[in-house]
């Protein structure tokens, strides 16, 4: 069974690689001359969620399997600064890349480690939509629309995260990053269904 995913996740990651083509080296090239690691508060880290547990990495790099529990998500972290001098998340990469803001008022938005789902994040999270408004999914403000300035105001002394990545029901999906808000995040990410079980990877 492992074997089989293993040629799944390498036949994922080179058909990802192979859409990104040149663009990921040439979109990086003309976006900040930073690396990310040196132009973020925090390295950018790779997130991913197997359906039942989720995984922040210490790094850029990350895989996890899981019992098919009908979602899955990977993705990559980094820290866009000070909620007060936020204005939006710009991801370049595959057309179906996900931006969600990730606020700083718990530890699991930025201490590495592995959760269960069962269990509710210790922090403020959200999906960006359309007009830089932003469907709070959990914290105070869980299942409410927030605006950029209430974003502002609601969470005033954060900073703010952005994680950008791919989700699927479970089913195969892949993508690739190029860079996020100016700053280089060249990542390959993948979904890989497999017997009855999920991987998530983002490297």
């Amino acid at each position: 069974m492992a074997g089989r995913i293993m040629i799944r996740i390498a036949a994922v990651v080179a058909a990802a690689i192979a859409i990104a083509g040149a663009g990921i080296g040439a979109a990086s090239a003309s976006a900040s001359p930073l690396p990310a690691h040196s132009a973020s508060a925090l390295p950018v880290r790779a997130e991913t969620d197997n359906g039942t547990t989720w995984t922040l990495y210490p790094g850029q790099l990350g895989a996890s399997t899981g019992p098919e529990a009908g979602y899955a998500d990977a993705g990559e972290v980094l820290s866009l600064g000070s909620v007060a001098s936020f204005n939006g998340i710009t991801a370049k990469g595959s057309a179906n890349l996900a931006e969600n803001i990730w606020i700083t008022d718990g530890s699991e938005a930025t201490v590495p480690g592995t959760h269960q789902l069962s269990t509710p994040v210790n922090f403020s999270y959200g999906f960006q939509q359309a007009g830089d408004t932003y469907y709070m999914d959990s914290g105070p403000y869980a299942g409410q629309t927030l605006t950029l300035a209430q974003v502002k105001t609601d969470f005033a002394g954060h900073n703010v995260l952005a994680w950008v990545g791919i989700d699927s029901p479970g089913t195969a999906d892949s993508g690739y990053i190029i860079s996020v808000n100016g700053q280089p995040v060249p990542a390959v990410l993948g979904i890989v269904p497999s017997a009855g079980k999920v991987t998530a990877f983002a490297i």
